[in-house]
């Protein structure tokens, strides 16, 4: 039976963060963020696609002109590409779900300052 696993990885002022392991050593991350709240400021090795599940958001991001953040609502979808550095900005609470293409525990990610 094909089950995947679920956990709390991490819970603060800004929210929980889930991970939800598959058989075959997938993951996504789940993030439920509240309004007024950042996360991120951080780059991985690996590509990476984000669906905001419900809220609203602003996400910075380095491929992105100066002073420009890209908005998004509930079903919007950004791809990272390995290196890229970015930010969420929740405006609402929201929930948020990650996908990087590898398998768990074979991705590496880099702190930075917002």
């Amino acid at each position: 039976m094909f089950t995947p696993t679920i956990k709390l990885e991490h819970a603060d002022s800004r929210g929980e963060i889930y991970s939800i392991t598959f058989p075959d050593n997938r993951e996504l991350m789940l993030l439920h963020s509240k309004a007024g709240t950042f996360r991120g400021g951080h780059s991985h090795d690996v590509d990476e696609v984000v669906m905001l599940l419900s809220g609203k958001m602003n996400y910075h991001k380095t491929n992105l002109p100066p002073g420009f953040v890209y908005p998004m609502e509930e079903g919007g979808e950004s791809y990272n590409a390995a290196g890229e550095i970015h930010m969420g900005e929740f405006l609402e609470d929201s929930w948020v779900v990650e996908y990087k293409f590898a398998e768990k525990g074979k991705w590496t990610q880099t702190d930075y300052e917002p």
